[in-house]
């Protein structure tokens, strides 16, 4: 998200010649002020000790809606995924999917849902993918890093990812029929990192 240099928060960096960001120690706290440029999906995250910090939990999504919309949390779903606590090198990074290695997610059938999809994760890229059985299901690419994708890019297609660290993508997504869907996130490698479930109900 564009913000002036200081709000960005690397310690002893980011800013000016008369003023860089402090570290942030154990009781303190760093406030900052911003007008965000548009709507979107934006991620805050830790700068510092990065692998520690993120394992641990400093991250989160800053979710920007446009003037006088409101936010539905049935039917628009922020998927975050990221490390279960710190770890050395990304062969051992145990990912999850808002916190779980194996999420529930409960949908409705013939409703447009909004699934916003980010990962912050501190070493790999990954493969996220909706499937009905083992085929991929279909979406709609929205939306890239908070800013609205032109029409020629805006376009229905198989529900698979690849999503590098600290990147944000907006899908639509609605959910044909009732029954059960398989969400699944795998590393570049080919290994299941997160298998999960969509039930979609009537």
């Amino acid at each position: 998200i564009e913000l002036d240099s200081y709000f960005d928060g690397v310690s002893g960096w980011s800013g000016d010649q008369r003023v860089t960001a402090p570290h942030v120690n154990p009781g303190d706290s760093f406030a900052v002020r911003f007008t965000p440029p548009r709507a979107g999906t934006f991620i805050y995250h830790s700068h510092f000790d990065e692998e520690r910090q993120l394992g641990s939990g400093l991250y989160g999504a800053i979710i920007v809606l446009e003037p006088g919309q409101r936010y539905e949390p049935e039917t628009d779903r922020t998927l975050i995924l990221s490390q279960a606590g710190p770890t050395k090198g990304a062969s051992r990074a145990r990912v999850t999917l808002n916190g779980s290695r194996s999420p529930v997610i409960e949908m409705q059938a013939k409703r447009l849902h909004r699934l916003r999809l980010i990962h912050i994760a501190a070493t790999l890229p990954l493969r996220f993918s909706l499937l009905r059985d083992t085929i991929p299901v279909a979406w709609r690419a929205v939306a890239k890093d908070g800013a609205d994708l032109p029409p020629a890019q805006a376009l229905v297609r198989p529900a698979r990812q690849i999503i590098g660290v600290g990147e944000a993508y907006d899908f639509e997504f609605t959910p044909e029929e009732p029954g059960q869907l398989r969400l699944v996130v795998k590393d570049l490698a080919g290994r299941t990192r997160v298998a999960g479930v969509v039930r979609v109900q009537p």
